[in-house]
């Protein structure tokens, strides 16, 4: 065999590995290190963003925006769940996928919803806002984010335990995988009470 080949072989290896690796990210069965990785990701992210809210010493004056970037994303979070996750053809059938297997690792992936953040949501909010007024309401919304993510997981993995509002989320998004047209909610049943799709009943007996 030539040198060459010989020296080339390895690069090979590891340009597969890498694909593997990247494959592994998008698929719809993410590998545990692929779903945890927001919850490394996003916390630094956050404290990013209040840090630029607070730099020009805004102070409380921020706070407001913060508040409306968790509420921006209760919105988004209802309205992406209802009408992307069941009817849009490229996410419906990963959705689905959860839905027949909940306990399963199915996610977004973070370096997909990190951009999405920052060209959707981040870069028009410069534009619109002053700088700190803009990175108060991503840390809203990030936080939001963070949190849906991390109730998403609990609500699936940690049965029916805790305080009572977790038990009331828990026993809510039950009723949505049995009844997939109410309690597009997971964080908070707001929206599905202001669009009329919140669903107390219909829960099968346990």
């Amino acid at each position: 065999m030539e040198p060459n080949a010989l020296q080339s072989k390895p690069w090979r290896q590891r340009a597969r590995r890498a694909c593997d690796w990247v494959l592994q990210m998008f698929s719809a069965d993410m590998p545990p290190w692929a779903f945890f990785l927001d919850f490394l990701i996003y916390p630094p992210l956050i404290l990013l963003c209040v840090g630029l809210a607070v730099a020009e010493d805004a102070g409380f004056a921020v706070v407001p925006f913060a508040v409306l970037g968790l509420l921006g994303w209760s919105l988004a979070e209802y309205l992406i769940h209802r009408f992307a996750f069941h009817h849009a053809p490229l996410l419906q059938p990963v959705h689905l996928a959860h839905h027949a297997a909940p306990r399963d690792l199915h996610g977004t992936p973070t370096v997909v919803t990190v951009a999405a953040f920052y060209g959707l949501v981040y870069w028009p909010l410069r534009g619109a806002l002053p700088p700190d007024a803009a990175a108060a309401v991503m840390a809203g919304v990030l936080t939001g984010y963070l949190a849906y993510v991390a109730l998403h997981y609990v609500v699936h993995h940690h049965g029916s335990g805790g305080r009572v509002w977790l038990r009331r989320l828990i026993r809510l998004h039950a009723v949505h995988h049995h009844d997939a047209a109410h309690n597009f909610g997971v964080t908070s049943p707001l929206w599905d009470w202001v669009f009329g799709t919140l669903a107390r009943r219909g829960l099968p007996p346990t």
